[in-house]
């Protein structure tokens, strides 16, 4: 809806801007590699996709530049890649997110307002019904609303930052994990745990919820890196395979 306000006797239309170039090419390709529409290992120049795009290539260096310093691509020979996530790589980081989580949770619990209930309720109905229907993709969406909805309760600004930033790193290995009909089940249990955290305020529960959420993960992780290395089609020593 157009805004109007006067100036000086005169009437003048509200103006719309459009996000700058840069930002919109940063949340496209973002979505791109969070969603797994890049997978890992692809490469990106920024020549080809300025083409493709039809800008030139400078706001396309800047957005790529952005997400190499996030970390979720990185340098490599003739332009930028979806990094290949590593055991190392993804233990480093669910060792920050049990660092940071957890207390967020604890925060964020204190801090819910009746639409966001309603939000995480929908987001864990979402889940159960993918669960039901076998649908990967919805099931990773419904989980990715429910954490955008508590993340989005918190008042640190820069703390909601990193939270996303390490979510989208570990975006792969997530999608890898809760492939699994196992995995998914359990997920399901840990957001119905979180979503009574959150409903009832319980801050304590919401920390244990998000620890234990981060702990799954890893423990799934684990066991589809140990199948690669005893030789079954899972994963190979070092680079994950198949994410």
């Amino acid at each position: 809806m157009r805004r109007e306000e006067a100036m000086g006797g005169l009437v003048f239309d509200a103006l719309h801007r459009a996000p700058p170039l840069a930002e919109q090419v940063y949340g496209m390709v973002r979505h791109r590699v969070r969603s797994g529409t890049l997978q890992p290992g692809e490469r990106l120049a920024d020549g080809p996709l300025a083409r493709t795009l039809g800008v030139s290539r400078s706001p396309v260096r800047e957005a790529l530049a952005r997400l190499v310093a996030e970390g979720l691509l990185e340098s490599g020979d003739g332009g930028v890649q979806v990094p290949v996530p590593t055991v190392t790589a993804m233990e480093e980081i669910c060792d920050i997110r049990r660092l940071i989580e957890p207390p967020a949770a604890q925060r964020a619990a204190r801090r819910m307002n009746e639409p966001a209930r309603c939000a995480l309720e929908a987001a864990v109905e979402a889940a159960r019904l993918a669960d039901a229907a076998g649908d990967v993709a919805g099931f990773l969406e419904a989980n990715y609303v429910f954490r955008s909805v508590w993340v989005g309760r918190l008042d640190n600004r820069r703390l909601r930052e990193t939270i996303f930033r390490f979510d989208d790193q570990a975006g792969a290995v997530r999608r890898m994990t809760l492939a699994l009909p196992v995995a998914r089940k359990e997920a399901l249990a840990m957001l119905e745990e979180g979503l009574r955290a959150f409903r009832e305020a319980d801050g304590a529960a919401a920390e244990r919820f998000a620890r234990r959420f981060i702990d799954g993960a890893g423990h799934h992780f684990r066991q589809i890196a140990a199948a690669g290395n005893s030789g079954q089609p899972a994963v190979q020593h070092g680079p994950l395979q198949g994410v």
